[in-house]
Formats: C-alpha cells, structure tokens, sequence
C-alpha cells in the first residue's frame, strides 16, 4: 500500500509540472500575440482602443468619433458646399489635417480675415470646433518664399493662425487643447524646383496657407464639459 501511495504522488507532482509549463507556454503566446498586434497598430486601431478605455470609465462620449469618421464627413461637407477645390483633406500618423486656401481667406500679404471667410467655411470649421472638445488641435499658418514687405514671414504665419484661433474661439473652440504654429515658408506644399513664371506663381498661391490639424485624443489631459 504505502509503495502505491508513492507511486500515485509523484505521478501528482508530474502533472503539476505540465501544468505549469502549459500556462508559461499560453503566456508567451500570449505576450507575442500582443507585441504583434502593436507593431502594426495604425490610427484607427488607436483611437478604438482609446474609445474603449474611456467607456470603460462610463464616461459620456457618446458623441466621439474616429479620425477616418471625422474625415469622411469633412469631404462630405465640403463637396455639398462646393469648397473641395478651396481645402485639402490628409489622414497621416500626424493626424487629420485640412490645409485651407489663403485666398479664400486673406488678402496678400495680410492677416486680417475677410468678411465672407467664415460664412463660406463654416460647414467644415463647425466640424473642428466640435472634434476640439475631446482632441488637440494644431492651427498652423504658412507662407510663400517671397520676404515681407511690411513684416517678415514668421510673424505673417503667425497672425494668420491666430486670427484663425480668434475667429473659431468666438463660436466655441475649447482653447485648452489647441497650439499655434508659425512655419512662414518652410513645409511647403508644392515644391519651387525648376518652376518658373505662371507655374512658380501657382506653387506659391498652394503653399500660402492655413492649417488646422486634428491630433489623437488624449483623455487624461483633456478637459470634461
């Protein structure tokens, strides 16, 4: 009796064992799993998991969307208001941005907005207003490569971006996740190599711009209303 009683115990301890090695088995698998699943994560992935995790709080955000989503309503808007020759709409890891034609906005060489600017991009300006109360938002102004006459580049980019700011502010803009960016003519759109007379002039209407870029949200920073 007592050798059967040995012989049943170590045939314990072995299944233990196997036991043991079967879940560090499943954890590494596990582990791999996940660590392949991150290596290829993208924008939408991100912002789903974030979405998850703020459900999961039972908080309110009912109305959150996904940059893709954001995206496809602003071309949405801005071909039933007749603006998609005006804006350019681009999804990158940097975020959804939408780079404005100056024109439509300014006159040469000036900051000041004119009367109409708002009214006629306001179906898409209305979009970033509210994307800004859960998401940061960069508002960027450009320039051509052409010196200031009544100041420099910089400080033309400058005030146009925040004459943007100032404008959205007015109609609801949560001003604690937007950041101003001043690129006078650095990060052009269209590049001035080798172009001349009417072409050169086109390129430098392109890179004279406004920017607005809707980044991911990060909801530990944002503020709740």
């Amino acid at each position: 009796m007592k050798i059967m009683l040995k012989q049943r115990t170590s045939c314990k301890n072995q299944d233990l064992w196997l036991t043991s090695y079967a879940d560090l088995v499943t954890a590494i698998l596990a582990v791999l799993v996940l660590m392949v699943s991150f290596s290829k994560i993208d924008i939408e992935k991100y912002d789903m998991i974030q979405r998850l995790m703020v459900e999961k709080k039972e908080q309110n955000f009912s109305d959150f969307s996904t940059l893709r989503e954001i995206k496809e309503r602003i071309e949405k808007k801005a071909q039933q208001a007749n603006l998609k020759d005006k804006i350019l709409v681009k999804l990158d890891s940097n975020g959804l941005t939408i780079s404005f034609d100056s024109t439509a906005q300014f006159k040469t060489s000036e900051y000041r907005l004119k009367k109409d600017a708002f009214k006629i991009m306001k179906p898409i300006f209305i979009e970033i207003i509210k994307e800004s109360k859960y998401r940061y938002i960069d508002i960027a102004g450009f320039t051509d490569d052409v010196p200031g006459s009544k100041m420099t580049n910089w400080e033309l980019s400058a005030l146009r971006a925040l004459a943007i700011q100032k404008k959205l502010e007015k109609y609801g803009l949560n001003n604690n996740n937007v950041r101003l960016l001043a690129n006078s003519k650095n990060k052009p759109l269209v590049k001035y190599i080798n172009k001349k007379g009417i072409n050169l002039k086109k390129a430098r209407a392109k890179n004279r711009r406004v920017s607005i870029t809707i980044r991911d949200a990060k909801f530990n920073d944002l503020e709740r209303k």
